[in-house]
């Protein structure tokens, strides 16, 4: 029953999904984080059905490309692209780091935020139409695959490094969040990584390797950039992971499927 209780806990705090509503307690919230790649699955499952029935309508491609972009973000509500808006904001600032990390508690969205908003976007567009067009014109619905599962893997990553790596804010909300998880979460958490690398290997063993790896090399950049420019991971900056992750899985996703034209 308590692990039902943490997995609805989880999809609560990072999805819009409709959940139970009882009263939440330490127990109930110490292993949501572990619980955070459930949330990816439903994306992916959402895309897929999403690729499908877009795909039996015969909706033009340029709308497929945006109805896919929506469905990750009507399911989280945003979230994580307010993290990443956040960091934007935050680390292009050129301020110490004190104040850098009081500009991501600013409820005011700046100029860096919108244009990078703006580049993220141009970027999904870009390489999901350049992923989905040469699926089509190649016959294949692998690399589609390999996109859905992207949601997945890249959350069992952010739930690792949001475990593991130094915190910037003692009282911040990823601390709370995080500061009962066990040594079993952490297990979970890399064992739902090595599912989600399992997964794409096998359904491209070029692409699928090349993304597990390069985002793996990327949970370690981005724990040095944030070490260097906040002192440590907060809730926003997982937020950026997410979003990064996937825009970088996006484009590897689209240039390899490129190649094997």
């Amino acid at each position: 029953m308590s692990i039902i209780r943490s997995i609805i806990v989880s999809f609560s705090l990072y999805s819009r999904i409709p959940m139970p509503v009882f009263t939440w307690n330490e127990d109930d919230t110490k292993h949501a984080i572990a619980f955070l790649p459930l949330v990816g699955i439903v994306i992916g499952a959402v895309s897929y059905a999403v690729i499908r029935i877009t795909e039996a309508l015969d909706i033009p491609l340029l709308c497929r490309v945006l109805l896919l972009m929506l469905t990750p973000v009507l399911i989280t509500g945003g979230f994580h692209l307010d993290g990443f808006m956040d960091v934007q904001d935050a680390g292009n600032s050129y301020q110490d780091r004190e104040k850098k990390l009081e500009i991501m508690k600013d409820p005011h969205v700046g100029a860096f935020a919108i244009i990078s908003l703006s580049v993220l976007g141009l970027i999904w567009v870009c390489f999901l139409y350049l992923t989905m067009d040469s699926c089509m014109q190649a016959g294949t619905s692998l690399f589609m695959n390999l996109y859905c599962g992207m949601f997945f893997y890249v959350r069992a990553l952010c739930g690792i490094g949001s475990i593991c790596f130094s915190k910037a804010k003692k009282d911040g909300m990823l601390n709370m969040e995080t500061k009962k998880s066990s040594r079993a979460d952490i297990i979970f958490l890399i064992v739902q990584a090595l599912l989600g690398a399992a997964f794409m290997v096998y359904t491209d063993l070029f692409a699928g390797s090349l993304t597990a790896l390069i985002l793996l090399v990327y949970l370690f950049i981005y724990k040095a950039k944030t070490g260097r420019l906040f002192g440590g991971v907060t809730g926003d900056t997982a937020g950026y992971f997410v979003v990064m992750g996937e825009c970088i899985f996006l484009i590897i996703l689209g240039v390899c499927r490129v190649i094997q034209i």
